[in-house]
C-alpha cells in the first residue's frame, strides 16, 4: 500500500484472519488457532562509501542498501475483529510484537521470518544484520497522516518498551535491541563501510545470548543488549540512536577462545545514529592491548561532514577518524610477569605511557568482502603500527620509566595495538617485527629509542652497591619478548648504547659505547658471575693508550668486554657451561691470548712477544685477588710478573671518591721461528701502571707511568738501537716526560759502509753525521751524509746527499727505516758540456715490510742561436721515474722538446712537444696510458695566440696475464708447435 499524502510505502499480510464482505470486517478463521498480522517496510539503512581523502573525492559516492524490514503482530485473543481498512491495520499499540526467541540462529524455513513454527519480527539495521526486540515492546504511530500548519508528517512508527504489570513503560530510551543473525548474502559493501564482517559478527556474539560451545563447557561471553535511546521507522529509513557497552574478556578466556580456534569478540562499544536511514555518527571501539602490555582502545569515528563544492553544492560526506585510547596508563613488570629470564631483560619495573588519546592515526587494514560463508568463517583483525594521518609517521608515544632503584627516565617510541582474539598473533607480530630491507632503517628506528644522557639503572645493584648498575644511556634498543618469538607485554632491552667511565679514563673519545646483556647475568643473576658482570660490550673494546698517556712507548690494548658491578670493566677470560651459561673456570690459553692480541709495542704486534707458558690459568683467577700492596711488590721485583692486565676500581680511603687503576707487567720472550724479530726483549722488562682518581670536590687527576728497559731494535739486520731504559710519566696538564738513557746507534750489514764513512771521514766537511732525537712524539736516530759540489772541467756533480734514519714514533705507529739517495725536492745533477741529468733513489721499510720505492733519472741537452737579425734555441729532455707504493707500481717515461725562433724582436714562434708513457698495475689490474701535447705560440708585436693540440690514449690489461692456452690458437699455433718438437 501506498498512501503519498505521508510517503508511506507498506506492505501486509493476514495469517489466521479472513474477509467477512457482509460486516466488511477481518474475523479470525475457524480452523486457526492464532491471527497475525506481518509488516513488510521498504529498506530502513543504506550503507555508503566512505572516501579516504574528502579532498580527492571526483566521482558519486557508492551506496547499498539493507533488505527490507518484516514486522510480526500477534492479535490478541479478546480481539474478535478488526476493521478492515488501513487505519486499522495500522493500529499496532493494540496488537502484540513478536520477537524472535532467544538462542535462535536462523528461521525454520531459510528465506523467511518464521522461528519455531511462529511468524517474528525481523529489522535488517544496520545493513547485513539482523536484529529483534529483547523485551515487550509497543509500537507508537498514527494510522493517519499527521498535519499541522498545512505540513503533513512523514509517517513513522516509534518503538516504546510495553508496560510489563507493575507500571507505566519505560520512557524512551529503555529499548533494547539483541542481533540474533547475520545476512552472509548481502552483497559487496561500499568501500570503506563500517559495517564489516568482525564488527557485526561481534554484535550478534555479545547480544544475541547465544552459547558458545568450547572445551570443558561453553565459551565466556559477556553479553548484553543494543540500548535504543530512539527508534524510528519511517518508509525512508530508520532513525535510531543505538549504544551498546560490553566488558573485554580476561586473559584465561582469550585463551580458551584459541584453544578451540574461534576468534574471541573485542568489541567492547557501539554506538550508531542514523536520520532516516542514513548513517550521522557511528562510533565502533575495539579492545586490545599495546606492544608494552597497556590496555588500549581502538576507536573508530564515522561522522558526517557538510562540505561546499564548487560543483555540487554544499555536500555530506562520512568521514572516518581512528584513534588510539591507552585505558591502562603504568604496567608492572618483573619475575612474576612471565619473562624467559624473570624481567633481568627489562631493566624497567614499570613502564607508564603519559598519552590519553592519540591524535588521528591511519586505519588499519580490514577484511575483505562479502564474508565467507558461515562454515569458513573466521573473521580476521590485525595488528597494526600506530601510525599517524595524514603523514604517515609513527605516532610517538610518551613512556616514563622506572628502574630497579626508582630513578625515572623519559623517552618516547612507537608501539603495535593488537586487538584481543588474534588467533595468529606471533605470526602477526613476526611480520610487524621482520621487515624487508627498503624498511629496515624504519624498522632500526622504532626499536632505538634514544634516551639523551639520561642516567638508569640496567640491572638490579647488589647489595649495599646502590649505584653500581647506572649508566648514562644514549640508546636503548627494544624487542618484543624473545628472539623470535614476540609476545605482547614483554618488552625486553636487546642492546643498549651506554657511557662507561671506567673506559672513559683510558678512551676519552669512546662516548656511548653499545652493550648487550650478560649470558650469565640472564640464566644466573648477577651474584652467578665471579666477577659480578651485568652486560657485555657488544665488540669488544681494545684500551689503547695514545702520546698523550702512555708516552708513545706502547699500547697495551688489552680487549675489555664485561661490564661489572664492581670490579669495572674486564677482559673475557671466563668459560661458561653451554647449557647453563653458568661460569665453569678460566677461559682457555689462546682465548685469553687473543683478548690481548691487540696490544702494540713500539708499534709492533705485542701478542707475539708475550710467553704463553707463562699465561696459565690459575695466574689469571689470582690477578683479580690481588691488593695494592702486592701489586706493588710486584713491580718492584725484576722476577715477578703480571701475566695479564688488571683493571681495578675502589674506592678511596677517605670514601670521597673512586680510583682506576690499570696496570700489566706481561711476560716477555722472543717469537720462535721466522723472521729476525724487530724488537730484541731477552732481557726485557715492561711495566705499565695507570690511575684516575675521581673525587667529589675535586677535578679528575691521571697519571701514567712505564718504562722498558734493557731492550733493543734490530731493523731487518740494517740498524740497531740499544736501549738501557725508556721511562715515561703523564699527567694531567703537562706534557709526557719521555727519558731515554743508555741509546746506542749501529748500522750493520749492507748499510756497515755509513759507520765506515762516519769514522773516515772529516766531520769539519761533511757535516754533523750521525744524530739521536728524543722527543715527546718520538726517536730518530741516524746518518746524513752530504757531499759537496764536484767541478772536473766540463764535468759538473752536484746536490748528492746519503741519508740513513730510524724512526721510533710515540703515536703507535710502527717502527721504520728510511735509506734516500738525494731525495725528489732535492735530486743530484749532472752536466757534461751542454748536457745534463739527475736523478734521485729512497726506499722506506716498516715492520710490515716495504713499504715505498721511488726513483727517477732525467738526460738531456739544450744549445741556443743567436744571428743578430734572428735569435733561438732548442731543447730536449728525456727521463723515467719508477714508484712502488703499497700495492701500486708506476712507471712513466717522457720526452719533452722545446723550440723559439725570434726574429728582430717582433715576431716570435715557440714550439714545445711532450710526449708521456705511464705503465700502472693497481693489485691486478694493469693500464697503459699514453698522452701526447704539440703546443704552437706565435707572437706579432702586440697581438699573440696559442693553439694546443692534446692526445690521450688508456689501455686496460686484463687483471692477470694470459695462460699458456691462451696464447696459441688450437687450429693453427698448436699444430705448429706439436710440429716443432717432432722427430
Amino acid at each position: 500500500m501506498v498512501r503519498p499524502a505521508d510517503m508511506l510505502v507498506v506492505d501486509i499480510a493476514l495469517v489466521g484472519l479472513r474477509f467477512d464482505g457482509g460486516r466488511h470486517r477481518l474475523v479470525r478463521t475457524p480452523d486457526a488457532p492464532n491471527a497475525f498480522i506481518l509488516v513488510g517496510l521498504p529498506p530502513q539503512h543504506v550503507a555508503e562509501e566512505v572516501p579516504d581523502d574528502l579532498n580527492k573525492v571526483t566521482a558519486p559516492m557508492k551506496a547499498v542498501t539493507a533488505g527490507s524490514t518484516r514486522l510480526a503482530f500477534s492479535v490478541p485473543a479478546d480481539i474478535k475483529e478488526l476493521e478492515l481498512s488501513l487505519d486499522g491495520l495500522l493500529d499496532w499499540e493494540r496488537l502484540v510484537p513478536l520477537r524472535v526467541p532467544d538462542g535462535q540462529k536462523g528461521p525454520d524455513t531459510p528465506g523467511t521470518t518464521v522461528f519455531q513454527g511462529v511468524p517474528r519480527s525481523v529489522i535488517e539495521f544496520p545493513i547485513r544484520l539482523l536484529i529483534s526486540y529483547d523485551e515487550p515492546v509497543d509500537w507508537l504511530g498514527g494510522t493517519r497522516p499527521q498535519q499541522a500548519d498545512g505540513r503533513t508528517a512523514l509517517w513513522h512508527a516509534r518503538l516504546h518498551a510495553a508496560p510489563d504489570g507493575a507500571g507505566p513503560g519505560a520512557p524512551d530510551g529503555g529499548v533494547k535491541l539483541r542481533a540474533f543473525a547475520m545476512v552472509t548474502n548481502g552483497g559487496t559493501l561500499p568501500p570503506g563501510a563500517p559495517y564489516v564482517d568482525v564488527v557485526l559478527q561481534d554484535l550478534v556474539t555479545q547480544t544475541s545470548r547465544l552459547p558458545l560451545p568450547g572445551i570443558g563447557g561453553p565459551l565466556e561471553v559477556h553479553s548484553a543488549p543494543l540500548h535504543a535511546e530512539q527508534f524510528l521507522l519511517t518508509s525512508m529509513g530508520t532513525s535510531a540512536h543505538l549504544h551498546g557497552a560490553w566488558e573485554p574478556l580476561a586473559k584465561a578466556a582469550l585463551d580458551r577462545y584459541k584453544e578451540v580456534g574461534r576468534r574471541a569478540p573485542n568489541l567492547v562499544a557501539y554506538d550508531h545514529i542514523t536520520g532516516l536511514g542514513r548513517d550521522q555518527y557511528v562510533r565502533i571501539v575495539h579492545h586490545g592491548r599495546l606492544s608494552t602490555g597497556h590496555e588500549a582502545l581502538h576507536m573508530q569515528e564515522y561522522k558526517r561532514l557538510f562540505i561546499a563544492r564548487p560543483d555540487d553544492g554544499i555536500v555530506a560526506y562520512l568521514q572516518r577518524e581512528d584513534r588510539i585510547i591507552v585505558k591502562q596508563p603504568e604496567m608492572t613488570y618483573g619475575a612474576a610477569t612471565g619473562f624467559p629470564h624473570e624481567g633481568r631483560e627489562m631493566p624497567f619495573q614499570v613502564l607508564r605511557i603519559t598519552d590519553r588519546v592519540t591524535p588521528v592515526i591511519i586505519p588499519p587494514d580490514v577484511p575483505s568482502n562479502p564474508p565467507l560463508p558461515p562454515e569458513e568463517d573466521k573473521p580476521d583483525i590485525k595488528a597494526f603500527w600506530v601510525r599517524l594521518q595524514p603523514s604517515g609517521e609513527d605516532h610517538e608515544f610518551t613512556l616514563i620509566g622506572t628502574d630497579s632503584e626508582g630513578r625515572k627516565v623519559t623517552f618516547t617510541m612507537p608501539l603495535i595495538f593488537v586487538p584481543d582474539g588474534l588467533l595468529d598473533e606471533d605470526k602477526q607480530l613476526k611480520a610487524l617485527h621482520d621487515p624487508t630491507k627498503e624498511t629496515k632503517k624504519k624498522m632500526d628506528q622504532r626499536q632505538n629509542r634514544e634516551l639523551h644522557g639520561q642516567v638508569m639503572a640496567m640491572a638490579q645493584p647488589p647489595d649495599g652497591a646502590a649505584g653500581s648498575t647506572s649508566h648514562a644511556v644514549g640508546t636503548l634498543t627494544f624487542r618484543l619478548g624473545a628472539e623470535g618469538a614476540p609476545v605482547v607485554g614483554q618488552p625486553c632491552v636487546a642492546a643498549a648504547e651506554v657511557r662507561v667511565p671506567a673506559v672513559e679514563q683510558f678512551t676519552p673519545n669512546a662516548g656511548n659505547l653499545k652493550v648487550q646483556f650478560n649470558d650469565t647475568f640472564l640464566q644466573q643473576k648477577i651474584e652467578g658471575h665471579p666477577a659480578g658482570a651485568y652486560l657485555d660490550l657488544t665488540t669488544p673494546l681494545n684500551l689503547t693508550f695514545g702520546a698523550q698517556q702512555a708516552g708513545g712507548l706502547s699500547s697495551p690494548n688489552a680487549a675489555v668486554k664485561l661490564i661489572t658491578s664492581r670490579a669495572g670493566v674486564l677482559p673475557d677470560i671466563f668459560k661458561s657451561d653451554q647449557a647453563t651459561d653458568a661460569i665453569a673456570d678460566a677461559d682457555a690459553v689462546k682465548a685469553i691470548k687473543d683478548a690481548f692480541g691487540g696490544a702494540q709495542l713500539l708499534g709492533i704486534d705485542l701478542s707475539q712477544y708475550l710467553n704463553l707458558k707463562k699465561l696459565v690459568k690459575d695466574q689469571l683467577g689470582t690477578l683479580r685477588k690481588l691488593g695494592d700492596d702486592e701489586i706493588a711488590n710486584i713491580l718492584g721485583d725484576a722476577n715477578r710478573l703480571l701475566p695479564a692486565p688488571v683493571l681495578r676500581m675502589r674506592d678511596l680511603a677517605d670514601g670521597q671518591g673512586k680510583e682506576l687503576r690499570y696496570v700489566w707487567k706481561p711476560p716477555l720472550d722472543p717469537p720462535t721461528g721466522g723472521a729476525l724479530p724487530l724488537i730484541d726483549v731477552t732481557k726485557a722488562s715492561l711495566i705499565l701502571d695507570a690511575r684516575t682518581v675521581r673525587s667529589k670536590d675535586a677535578l679528575d687527576k691521571s697519571t701514567v707511568e712505564g718504562s722498558l728497559s734493557h731492550f733493543a731494535l734490530d731493523f731487518l739486520g740494517m740498524a740497531r738501537v740499544d736501549f738501557e731504559k725508556l721511562k715515561f710519566k703523564t699527567g694531567p696538564g703537562q706534557k709526557p716526560d719521555v727519558a731515554a738513557s743508555g741509546v746506542a746507534l749501529t748500522f750493520r750489514g749492507p748499510m756497515e759502509f755509513v759507520n765506515t764513512l762516519r769514522s773516515a771521514l772529516p766531520a769539519d766537511v761533511f757535516g754533523a753525521g750521525a744524530f739521536i732525537d728524543v722527543q715527546t712524539s718520538g726517536i730518530r736516530a741516524g746518518y746524513k751524509l752530504a757531499v759537496p759540489t764536484i767541478p772536473l772541467g766540463v764535468f759538473n756533480l752536484a746536490n748528492l746527499t746519503l741519508s740513513a734514519e730510524l724512526a721510533i714514533p710515540f703515536d703507535g705507529k710502527p717502527v721504520s727505516f728510511r735509506f734516500s739517495v738525494s731525495e725528489q725536492k732535492h735530486p743530484f745533477t749532472v752536466t757534461v758540456s751542454l748536457f745534463g741529468g739527475g736523478g734521485y733513489f729512497s726506499m722506506l721499510v716498516d715492520a710490515s715490510g716495504v713499504k715505498e720505492v721511488e726513483g727517477a733519472i732525467e738526460f738531456g741537452g739544450a744549445a741556443a742561436l743567436d744571428l743578430g737579425v734572428a735569435s733561438g734555441g732548442v731543447s730536449i729532455m728525456a727521463g723515467i721515474r719508477f714508484m712502488l707504493a703499497k700495492n701500486e707500481v708506476k712507471l712513466t717515461g717522457y720526452l719533452r722538446c722545446n723550440g723559439f725562433l725570434t726574429v728582430l724582436g717582433i715576431v716570435t714562434v715557440s714550439v714545445e712537444f711532450y710526449l708521456e708513457l705511464t705503465y700502472e698495475k693497481k693489485g691486478k689490474q694493469s693500464i697503459v696510458r699514453g698522452r701526447g701535447t704539440l703546443t704552437v705560440s706565435v707572437r706579432i708585436a702586440f697581438f699573440s695566440k696559442s693553439v694546443s693540440l692534446e692526445l690521450e690514449r688508456t689501455f686496460a690489461g686484463a687483471p692477470v696475464d694470459p695462460t699458456f692456452a691462451q696464447c696459441f690458437s688450437k687450429e693453427q699455433d698448436w699444430p705448429e708447435y706439436c710440429a716443432a718438437f717432432a722427430a
